[in-house]
């Protein structure tokens, strides 16, 4: 396939994504539009990285690292949302 084709399709894909999570912040859905959102997030995030950053040619060694950085970042994503969730002011 040729990569230009494959990349104009995932960034039309991209775009399609990004601008369904305008369209669900548009409207107040609670907390089921927060998480579709975050779902459509962690989508996008994937495609970039399997398409434009090559993850899924890259050596294992680069993905072990890119796995480890996105597990630091859930870790760091964890704390924070403790913190915020016990805090007696909300």
């Amino acid at each position: 396939m040729d990569p230009r084709i494959l990349f104009t399709g995932v960034w039309l894909l991209l775009l399609l994504l990004l601008f369904t999570m305008f369209g669900i912040a548009h409207f107040n859905t609670g907390a089921a539009g927060t998480a579709v959102i975050v779902a459509l997030a962690v989508g996008q995030m994937f495609l970039v990285m399997l398409f434009f950053m090559r993850m899924r040619e890259s050596a294992k060694i680069v993905r072990l690292a890119a796995a480890a950085g996105f597990f630091w970042l859930l870790i760091l994503f964890s704390l924070a949302l403790s913190d915020y969730l016990t805090r007696q002011w909300h």
